[in-house]
């Protein structure tokens, strides 16, 4: 369901239905990236379905191993748009988007994506209101980078669970992270750092691991953990 603040759910019939007309659909599997940091492409996307992590990656040395940590930006979900800054500068992207589940997607090229904004005056001023927003968005994600991996942890849970979590009988579990060192990859911190705090909560029998899966026991306590502001 497209949620009310996002790009999609801010624009009327008409105006979907005009990017609906320059638009190609795709679906992409959980753990796929969506959008890779610094490549030149140049497509805006809409997500209609899912939910994506978007994540600062460091810049490498040219012979240096490949890395996949970074910082956590934000997520985006039903509606969000993304790629639309890349999409009107023509510069390189700014950050890795990675599917956290299934998702589908309206792929619009660069220049029909401009050509749209320009025919559609309503559309320019609901891009400029999410991206207003995403303001906000941007300090709530720097406080988390301010704790302690014992209190990021749990944090980064619990947003995962609310978003992407999946019922199961043995506990709540995500199409991605499935591994540690996936969701260590999330936060940009090491697997080791990201294992000591899974021990002590799978001690208190808030999380566990089974059949290549993290599992939240007790998604309520792990709610308590966190800071109250």
């Amino acid at each position: 369901m497209t949620r009310k603040n996002s790009y999609w759910g801010k624009l009327g019939e008409r105006e979907r239905e005009a990017l609906r007309g320059y638009a190609v659909r795709d679906i992409l599997p959980a753990g796929d990236k969506i959008i890779r940091q610094r490549s030149r492409s140049h497509s805006a996307l809409i997500l209609l379905r899912g939910w994506a992590a978007v994540i600062s990656e460091p810049e490498l040395e040219p012979d240096a191993p490949p890395s996949e940590s970074g910082n956590l930006l934000g997520f985006r979900g039903d509606g969000d748009i993304i790629g639309e800054l890349a999409a009107i500068s023509g510069g390189p992207r700014s950050a890795t988007v990675r599917a956290l589940d299934e998702v589908e997607v309206l792929e619009i090229d660069a220049a029909d994506f401009k050509r749209y904004l320009l025919e559609n005056p309503s559309a320019q001023w609901a891009l400029l209101e999410v991206l207003v927003e995403r303001l906000q968005e941007g300090s709530d994600f720097v406080r988390l980078k301010q704790h302690k991996i014992s209190v990021q942890v749990p944090e980064i849970l619990v947003m995962l669970a609310d978003r992407v979590g999946r019922e199961g009988s043995e506990g709540v579990w995500f199409p991605y992270p499935r591994r540690q060192e996936e969701l260590a990859n999330l936060l940009g911190v090491s697997r080791e750092s990201v294992s000591a705090t899974w021990t002590r909560l799978r001690n208190e029998g808030l999380v566990a691991s089974k059949r290549n899966r993290l599992l939240l026991l007790d998604v309520e306590g792990l709610r308590a953990r966190l800071p109250t502001s």
